[in-house]
């Protein structure tokens, strides 16, 4: 299953973003499996005809959502390249920028968090490859700005497991802000 390859027109374009919005509301709300297409179009207020000429499935929502979701999330990440003063100060301002960024994302993230402990069993397997990719280029991030609070290579085992442990916070973090 991949995603439909439609270039929508400018209302084609509102109308999947409308779709997308309402998907990754019901979603995060009451689950992958509670948000029947049914339930989405008629959060989105389109027809059914359009959700399946976009997206093909439910499947294909749930992957648009997520690729949708991680490039927000990501672009909205400050460019913290380079340090800022001493390492602590510098990773003060990365926790800062993350938790700015969650604060502004948490339909996605708690999609990305859920998928992560429990994948559907939607997508054959193309959902976890999507949640592992956002993961991994999180991990990335993690890497190269511990790396640049303490002028070492992102590629040293201390950097990774900081890396790791450090999106287990974040991971965490969220969690605990949500429940």
């Amino acid at each position: 299953m991949a995603l439909h390859e439609v270039t929508p027109n400018r209302r084609g374009v509102r109308s999947r973003e409308l779709v997308l919005d309402a998907a990754e509301r019901v979603m995060a709300a009451h689950g992958f499996e509670a948000a029947t297409l049914a339930r989405v179009v008629e959060e989105a207020g389109i027809p059914m005809s359009s959700v399946y000429h976009y997206f093909g499935s439910k499947d294909g929502i749930l992957l648009a959502v997520m690729e949708r979701g991680a490039d927000r999330f990501f672009a909205d990440l400050p460019d913290l390249t380079g340090r800022a003063g001493r390492p602590a100060q510098h990773l003060a301002r990365v926790v800062s920028a993350v938790i700015g960024t969650l604060e502004r994302h948490p339909d996605f993230l708690r999609l990305l968090i859920v998928f992560a402990a429990q994948p559907p069993a939607a997508g054959q397997g193309e959902i976890q490859a999507v949640v592992r990719r956002i993961r991994e280029h999180a991990l990335d991030l993690l890497r190269a700005q511990i790396a640049a609070a303490f002028g070492d290579d992102p590629r040293n085992p201390v950097t990774d497991q900081l890396a790791r442990f450090a999106l287990a916070a974040v991971d965490g973090a969220f969690v605990a802000t949500q429940a």
